[in-house]
């Protein structure tokens, strides 16, 4: 197993004509030996600029790779013992999925052993009764296996999967997930999983990078990024049904925050009164009160087989209102409620740099 530590890594991309384009900006990131992290965030973020940059397909423009300690930022794709598993999976169509597997062993000079060694890999990711078909006859699951398996075989210092569920549905996303995870234990390969799919990464990844932008936002394990979010940021993209922001601006005591004439919620910290802030609450976090609490006015009820999604209005406040309801209850178009916070699963964030103040 292997450490894998990126230092101030940095790729600028210089089109003809236009202006530099920063995709990422002085990336520090240090795995521990067969850790799994996950990088997340949406499109156009740099998380799979900064694989291709580790995988030695894309040049540096500033910093370092080090991997197992050593230096490998000049070192061609072919040296580093880097394995990729790739969105598209990139299996070579004309041949059998024992080919694909043994291709790279002996293009790398590596021929003995090698239908022992293929062998093996198949019996442990599950192809051993595929081995003999082609690319084009399998599903959508088993491409995404034999692309791992591929990755794998040669036994790489350090694993990079970039977005491998992304084409599967939801059954299969959910099977190969936990295979994944149970394959990345077994073998111990230092991990890095590029993903938008925050489910994928709160489940498979020790810990997460939340990026933006080129830059992480937040680094931390999958409790810690959802229970405590150092951004605005982190806590829209983290978290399904998405969070509820709501502007406001600290009251006088500082311990509460109005949201609109006569809506005041309590905060989790002291805020300087007067301080325009962010307040946010997971659904999950908001419950129906029979009394106190904010009067709110159904918008929609969605009554779901283990939990409902109740959509709700405050006077005054533009933004809707989740709120994760149990699946007893019932709602009506239009219906009063009153809703109420926990003041300790509140967050509440500085609402020009968005940062936490908690």
């Amino acid at each position: 197993m292997t450490e894998l530590e990126l230092r101030e890594l940095r790729k600028t991309y210089r089109p003809r004509g236009r202006p530099p384009v920063d995709a990422v900006r002085g990336l520090d990131l240090a795995l521990r030996s067969g850790e799994l992290l996950g990088l997340l965030g949406p499109s156009g973020c740099g998380k799979s600029t900064t694989l291709r940059m580790i995988a030695g397909l894309e040049a540096v423009t500033g910093g370092d790779i080090l991997v197992g300690g050593a230096s490998v930022v000049d070192r061609p794709a072919q040296r580093r013992n880097i394995g990729v598993a790739f969105e598209n999976y990139a299996l070579y169509p004309p041949l059998t999925v024992a080919e694909n597997l043994a291709f790279g062993l002996r293009a790398r000079g590596r021929r003995k052993d090698v239908d022992r060694r293929v062998g093996e890999m198949a019996e442990r990711i599950g192809l051993t009764g595929i081995l003999g078909a082609r690319p084009a006859g399998l599903s959508s699951g088993q491409k995404q296996r034999v692309a791992l398996a591929r990755a794998l075989i040669r036994e790489p210092d350090v694993l990079l999967l970039d977005e491998p569920l992304s084409h599967l549905d939801a059954a299969q996303r959910d099977t190969t997930r936990r295979e994944l995870k149970r394959i990345q234990r077994d073998l111990g390969h230092t991990t890095i999983l590029v993903t938008h799919d925050q489910e994928e990464a709160l489940s498979l990844a020790d810990r997460i990078a939340v990026m933006r932008d080129g830059v992480i936002q937040q680094l931390g394990t999958p409790y810690e990024i959802y229970d405590s979010p150092a951004t605005v940021f982190v806590a829209d993209f983290v978290g399904e049904p998405a969070i509820n922001l709501l502007p406001g601006t600290a009251a006088p005591g500082g311990r509460a925050t109005r949201l609109a004439d006569g809506l005041e919620l309590p905060l989790p910290v002291p805020v300087d009164a007067g301080r325009e802030v962010v307040v946010g609450v997971r659904p999950e976090d908001l419950s129906l009160t029979g009394a106190g609490g904010l009067p709110a006015k159904v918008l929609a009820h969605e009554p779901l087989l283990e939990s409902g999604i109740a959509t709700v209005a405050l006077a005054g406040v533009a933004r809707p209102v989740t709120v994760l309801t149990g699946p007893e209850v019932r709602l009506a178009h239009d219906e009063r409620v009153r809703i109420a916070a926990d003041p300790g699963l509140t967050h509440v964030f500085d609402a020009e740099t968005g940062e936490s103040l908690r």
